[in-house]
This record gives C-alpha cells, sequence and structure tokens, in this order.
C-alpha cells in the first residue's frame, strides 16, 4: 500500500498554510463556477433553440452523470497516490467543456461538451479537497469550510460571468469562459512544489486514526445526495420560478439565483467555523431545517404573496440554509473513513454532490406540468425527508489502535 492509502493525517497544529488554501480556494471558484454557468445558459438556450425545460436540464444531468460516473475512480486513484496535478488539468477541461456548450449547433453536441466539463468538475474534487486538508493543519473544519466557499462562490460567479457575455455576443460568449479556467490552471501549474511540500509535511506527521465507518458514511451520502438535489433544483429552477411567478426578466431572475449563491458563501463560512466548535452532526440537520423553512417559504409566497424583494429574502434564506453545511460533510466523511480521505472527498464534495444534479430533468417535468411553485414545494419535500435522514447520523467512531493501518 501506498503512503496515500494510510489513515488520514493529522498535521501539527503551527503548520498550516493560509496561502495554500487561498489558492486552492480561488482555483476551487474557477472549477465550480463550470457548474453554475449551465443552469445559468438554460433560459437563453430555450428561447434560441425552442427546447423544452426538460429537454434543456438535459444538460445539467449530463454534467452531473459524468462527474457521477469517474468521481469515485478520482477518488480511489487519490488514496493510491498524490496526484496534484491533476488539479489545474481538470480546471482546464471543465472550462473548456463549458466554455463550448454555448458554441454547439444542436443538443447531442451540447450533451458532449457538458459530460467533458463534468469530468474536469469532478476531477478537481478529491486532489483539491485533500490538498485543502494539508494546507489546513489542526483547523480542518475551517481550512475545509474556506475551500467549500470557493465552490460557492464559483456557482455565485458562473452567472454573474457568463450573463453580460450572452447579453454582449450571443451563445458564443461562452468562449470567452476559456481563459479565467486557463491562467488559473497555470497559476497552479507554476506552484507544485506548494503542493509537494504540504503532501510531504502530512505524510511526516501522520498518525494512526478511527476505524471506516461504512455504515455512517453511506448514510451521511444519502443524506448529502438529497441535501444536492435541493441545491441543483434551487439553481436551476430559480430563474425561471421568478419569471413564471413574477413574469420577472431573465436580469431579474439572475438576481434572485445570486441572492441565494452569494448569501451561501457566508453560511459557508460559518458551517466551516462553527464545525470545529460543535457537533458536525447537529449543524447538518440545522442547516437541512433553515432549508426546508426556506423552500417552503418560496412556494407559499410564489402562491399567494409573490414579490421581487420577498422572493429575493426567501432565496437567500434557502441558500444560508443549503450552505451551511457544505464544508462540515467533507469533513465529516472523511472522519467517517478515515483510512479512505480520497472516496470520502470525492463522495461528499463530488459524486453525492452531483448525483442532487441527476433529478434536474425530473424537476424540468414536474415545472412543465405543474409549475415553477410545485417544483418548489417538492424541493421542500426533500429538505424535510434528508432532515430526518440526518438525525440517524452515527457518532464518528473512536481510535483504535490495534485496528488502525500502521504509518
Amino acid at each position: 500500500m501506498t503512503a496515500l492509502a494510510e489513515p488520514l493525517e493529522t498535521p501539527d497544529a503551527d503548520r498550516s498554510d493560509t496561502g495554500g488554501i487561498a489558492l486552492l480556494t480561488t482555483a476551487h471558484v474557477f472549477n465550480d463556477a463550470n457548474q453554475s454557468v449551465v443552469p445559468a445558459l438554460l433560459a437563453f438556450l430555450v428561447a434560441h433553440h425552442g427546447f423544452s425545460l426538460a429537454s434543456a436540464a438535459t444538460l445539467v444531468l449530463a454534467m452531473n452523470l459524468s462527474s457521477s460516473i469517474v468521481q469515485p475512480l478520482f477518488g480511489w486513484l487519490s488514496d493510491k497516490r498524490a496526484m496534484p496535478w491533476v488539479i489545474p488539468l481538470a480546471l482546464l477541461v471543465a472550462s473548456t467543456g463549458t466554455a463550448l456548450i454555448g458554441v454547439a449547433p444542436n443538443l447531442p453536441l451540447m450533451l458532449l461538451a457538458a459530460l467533458i466539463a463534468g469530468i474536469g468538475v469532478a476531477a478537481f474534487h478529491p486532489d483539491g479537497a485533500r490538498a485543502a486538508s494539508h494546507f489546513s493543519g489542526a483547523k480542518r473544519g475551517l481550512g475545509m469550510g474556506l475551500f467549500s466557499v470557493g465552490g460557492y462562490g464559483g456557482f455565485a460567479l458562473g452567472p454573474i460571468l457568463v450573463t453580460p457575455l450572452l447579453l454582449a455576443f450571443g451563445l458564443h460568449g461562452t468562449l470567452f469562459l476559456i481563459a479565467p479556467g486557463a491562467i488559473m490552471a497555470i497559476v497552479l501549474a507554476c506552484n507544485m512544489p506548494r503542493f509537494d511540500r504540504a503532501n510531504a509535511h502530512a505524510h511526516k506527521h501522520r498518525t494512526r486514526a478511527g476505524v471506516d465507518d461504512w455504515r455512517g458514511f453511506w448514510l451521511l451520502a444519502t443524506v448529502v445526495a438529497l441535501r444536492s438535489t435541493i441545491f441543483f433544483a434551487s439553481v436551476t429552477f430559480l430563474s425561471f420560478f421568478t419569471i413564471a411567478v413574477l413574469h420577472g426578466t431573465p436580469g431579474q431572475g439572475a438576481i434572485v439565483l445570486d441572492a441565494m449563491l452569494l448569501t451561501g458563501v457566508g453560511g459557508t463560512l460559518l458551517g466551516g467555523h462553527l464545525a470545529d466548535r460543535f457537533d458536525r452532526r447537529r449543524i447538518v440537520g440545522a442547516s437541512l431545517a433553515i432549508s426546508l423553512l426556506g423552500a417552503a417559504a418560496l412556494a407559499l409566497a410564489g402562491a399567494y404573496a409573490p414579490s421581487f424583494p420577498l422572493i429575493v429574502v426567501l432565496s437567500s434564506l434557502l441558500g444560508f440554509g443549503v450552505s451551511l453545511s457544505a464544508g462540515v460533510i467533507v469533513v465529516l466523511g472523511q472522519e467517517y473513513l478515515p483510512h479512505r480521505v480520497g472516496v470520502a472527498s470525492g463522495m461528499t464534495l463530488g459524486l453525492a454532490v452531483t448525483l442532487g444534479g441527476v433529478a434536474a430533468p425530473v424537476f424540468g417535468a414536474i415545472g412543465d406540468r405543474y409549475g415553477m411553485i410545485a417544483v418548489f414545494a417538492t424541493v421542500a419535500g426533500m429538505a424535510l425527508l434528508s432532515g430526518a435522514l440526518s438525525l440517524a447520523l452515527p457518532q464518528v467512531r473512536p481510535g483504535n489502535p490495534s485496528r488502525a493501518k500502521a504509518a
């Protein structure tokens, strides 16, 4: 067994690298921006190509399905050996695939581009999360929270980047998205020695860890997948909700979506801070309870009191709730599987998250048949189910030196 397949590393508290965390967080911004560009594109694709909501949402499905297929492979490889070079390469692949969606002449080629983008997004997460853990030192909750902020910042940045490009250049404006991803990939490639030093230091301070709790991990993965359904349904259809309920413009729809995502940044930061102080399982439960409140209130407001300021406020509440556990679930997953950090990171930060996007066409079909209010009523139901399951999450098993793998 190679070094990286050993138990969860425990770097000393004095050796955190804030610059490394900042670099990875910025890279995470550009990586996950690709995922929110696709939902932001849907309204323009529907208008330009005449797609139905369900057909357009298959692009979200394609991106997330490809991520789901390759995510376990990259997590497994990450546990076998250090591959920091995958991080910049994945970012470049993700940005290129996303950029090609807008210029593709038909839906099949758009789906191919989305598949390529999804592979890049998936490849980034396991090694990115491992490196973030190495850079974080003893404050893993806060470090992973900061890393996760990059993901939420990326989701918020995606529509902000692509909407002006689409308005100025049409669908071909997506080609400009290659530039920021390529620049960030070059910056990461130039910093590979920093990643190597962090990995060597983490290996030097590696210690025996607790036993793997697969039952607890799979329950957490189920909760995360349902939570992801809440997130992706909201990101994909909030703009449509604003247009359908308020008869608003695509610009107003983008404002509502950004309100949700930007508030999510604050929720992620707070959750990461709380994760180093309180029971992580309770933070996950609180996150889902707030998500339930936000989604249910959106559906009720849409049915009885539609108002643009109110929709912005409730979207922000939903974004705060669903993001509160973003960094927490990664750390909790790593603690359930201390001997399989790459797999745990890939599943919680990647695979289980991307599975939520698989449900996008189902929510699109609900929207086509019953309207946008029904979509967010269903989101509220998902929040209720995932919140109930989170109550059964077990405590992390204490270390057992006799069963821990030798360092």
